[in-house]
């Protein structure tokens, strides 16, 4: 843990071979920073509710937008859960999509408005024309990222604003380019495309190409995670026959239908060992009875008929049991979850998971690219090659949820792309495996490492938000997801459900801006909690949650800023280890603590002063780390050093016991 309150950490984040955006086609911020969010207090209201949703909306905007824009709003979600509403809204100018830009709304069951973030632009504007074509677009995608692919790829069909072109290898799906408008710095609205290229790798890129040919965004949809491999062999889970379940809310024709092998309603799992997409011959087990009970060898190669038959079904159950928890939770199809038919429940159907068992792909790790609702996911599962014999992440959970994570986060939040969103994606995912085992640790039975893929056990973990650096999104996600755990662990403490933490956990996702920071997140439970109906004390709750996050630098003036110019990035962290006062300690038995704070010549120095300890010497805590051993004569000065802003939190303990003080705050 960090001494001090607030640490600033500048960081530059670069693409290789990327060239820079100029500045005329440079897009507004389109991180969750770039948003605005509005949210009524507890028992309060933004808007008294009109006749829909979207025209509620557009009257509370009313103060912020001209009339022609809010006429351009178009609602793209629907979704209510837990007694709350949440609708989501896009921007459209001239019959184009205005690209980026969104309102996500949530309201009470009396349809009062409870939270607005928007991040609109002005339709007004003039719309500057393109000066290339939607061939010049993908041409410009194909030089960047596939240098070696000829770049006269045959355009097969126009239908509105989407040109399709002939799919090729490297290509498993066609490449599409997408007018839209581009929202540019500046106060222009520019015509570009969005280019969507799915590889046979399992590479899907939306990357936006503006009207005069340079790469000014893109996004990664495609969540892969590399892992170091170590030789301990730990013990693995018993391979046990379970009964599916019956029909259900999440699953009402049950997990297979009338099927007779691994394709059901939310997935369709099979082997694809020689990497084409699609199910080897014999590659999905077949029953007639739909009973799939085949034995599994831990001292056989995984890739024996019988292993590679267990394998199949094992990773068609764990997913079918992942989207049955996620739907209890708000994962629901008008939230855009995964699923072949919708049954009327809102979204677009036709999206189960592709399940890839033993992928032929790689080795020694696993991938899952999400598109948009309605076309099919596909998660890649590979085997792991330094065990002996080598192990198979199809019969890891913890590999299998971390996966589905991530299609998790993008359909629910939106954008997930950029080393900020980038973390928080790889930690909630890990979050999804170590909540749903109860385990610290992810993928111990793939590596066979009893310490799992990660640096450390999330338990006791020392990195915090300030240490959030430029070695990598799965690192920094380590800092989220230890931030989760230990909101498990302080929920966990105080015998709640923790099924009702998993609830807040995936419902705030519908108040999360898109590209969020660690504190976006946090906001998100937070306003979860205040709109749930529950048995909570919802003070009690989120003050749970701010002990968590505040441990973490995650609390009160955190900030995580990333501004990026086209493909650069850099990044600005501002921890904070500070709480709400209304979070703060009940002083202990008589001990009560007031701080104030000066500089001279700019020094940080901070007088405390206290009364009530009964022993000879007290123990000095500042942000929640010890300092130092003083004699109790009531009063310390703390010379922090510095001429920055900061916030320093202390508090006062009898040495050696836990007899302390209330906190006390000092803002520079």
């Amino acid at each position: 843990m960090r001494l001090g309150g607030l640490l600033r950490l500048a960081l530059i984040w670069l693409v290789a071979g990327a060239s820079v955006a100029s500045a005329q086609d440079a897009l507004i911020d389109l991180s969750g920073k770039g948003a605005r969010t509005t949210r009524a207090d507890r028992g309060a209201r933004l808007a008294r509710p009109a006749n829909s949703r979207a025209d509620t909306v557009r009257l509370f905007l009313r103060g912020r937008h001209d009339e022609a824009t809010l006429a351009e709003l178009v609602q793209t979600r629907d979704h209510d859960f837990g007694g709350v509403g949440h609708a989501s809204f896009g921007q459209r100018v001239a019959g184009l999509d205005v690209y980026g830009t969104y309102v996500k709304a949530s309201f009470a069951a009396s349809g009062d408005l409870l939270s607005v973030i928007e991040n609109l632009v002005s339709t007004s504007r003039a719309l500057r024309p393109a000066q290339i074509g939607p061939d010049a677009a993908l041409r410009a995608v194909l030089a960047r990222y596939y240098p070696g692919v000829a770049a006269d790829l045959r355009e097969t069909s126009t239908i509105g604003n989407v040109s399709t072109f002939e799919r090729r290898s490297p290509f498993d799906e066609a490449p599409t380019a997408t007018r839209v408008a581009l929202p540019l710095a500046g106060e222009a609205l520019d015509i570009g495309y969005v280019v969507v290229t799915w590889d046979r790798n399992n590479i899907l890129r939306h990357t936006v190409v503006s009207g005069r040919g340079q790469i000014v965004h893109e996004e990664l949809r495609t969540n892969s995670d590399s892992y170091r491999i170590f030789r301990n062999h730990p013990g693995v889970s018993a391979h046990e026959l379970v009964t599916g379940p019956a029909p259900s809310t999440a699953s009402p024709d049950g997990w297979l239908g009338a099927s007779t092998t691994t394709i059901g309603n939310n997935v369709d799992a099979y082997l694809d060992r020689d990497n084409n997409n699609a199910a080897d011959t014999n590659g999905r087990p077949v029953s007639a009875n739909q009973v799939f009970d085949y034995a599994w060898s831990g001292t056989d190669v995984p890739t024996t008929v019988a292993n590679q038959l267990a394998s199949v079904t094992n990773l068609f159950y764990l997913n079918n049991v992942l989207h049955d928890r996620l739907y209890g939770y708000g994962f629901t199809e008008s939230a855009e979850n995964f699923q072949s038919n919708n049954f009327s429940g809102g979204g677009l159907g036709s999206d189960p998971v592709n399940a890839e068992a033993q992928d032929g792909g790689g080795t020694n790790n696993a991938n899952f690219a999400t598109p948009a609702d309605g076309s099919r996911p596909r998660m890649q599962m590979y085997l792991w090659t330094s065990p002996n014999p080598d192990r198979d992440g199809d019969l890891d959970s913890d590999i299998v949820y971390h996966e589905y994570g991530h299609g998790l986060t993008w359909r629910m939040i939106g954008g997930m792309t950029g080393p900020m969103a980038g973390a928080i994606g790889e930690g909630m995912s890990d979050t999804l495996s170590t909540y749903f085992n109860e385990d610290d640790r992810v993928g111990e039975y793939s590596t066979g490492n009893s310490i799992g893929i990660r640096s450390a056990p999330y338990t006791g973990y020392d990195r915090t938000y300030g240490d959030f650096s430029g070695t990598g999104v799965h690192f920094n996600g380590e800092i989220y997801a230890a931030t989760m755990w230990r909101l498990r662990e302080l929920w966990v403490e105080k015998e709640w459900d923790p099924e009702l933490l998993h609830t807040y956990v995936v419902d705030g996702m519908n108040d999360t801006v898109s590209r969020p920071a660690f504190e976006d997140m946090r906001d998100g439970i937070l306003a979860s909690i205040n709109s749930l109906s529950t048995v909570l004390d919802p003070l009690a709750a989120r003050c749970t949650v701010w002990d968590a996050f505040a441990q973490f630098g995650i609390g009160v003036g955190a900030d995580g800023v990333e501004s990026c110019r086209g493909v650069i990035c850099r990044v600005t962290i501002t921890e904070s280890f500070a709480k709400p006062s209304t979070c703060t300690e009940t002083p202990g038995p008589g001990i009560v603590l007031t701080a104030s704070g000066y500089k001279v010549k700019g020094v940080r120095t901070a007088d405390l002063h206290w009364s009530g300890a009964t022993i000879a010497n007290v123990d000095i805590i500042r942000n929640g780390t010890f300092l130092r051993t003083e004699l109790n004569d009531g009063e310390f000065t703390d010379t922090i050093g510095g001429k920055g802003a900061g916030t320093f939190t202390y508090q006062v303990c009898e040495a050696g016991t836990s007899v302390c003080s209330n906190t006390a705050t000092v803002t520079f």
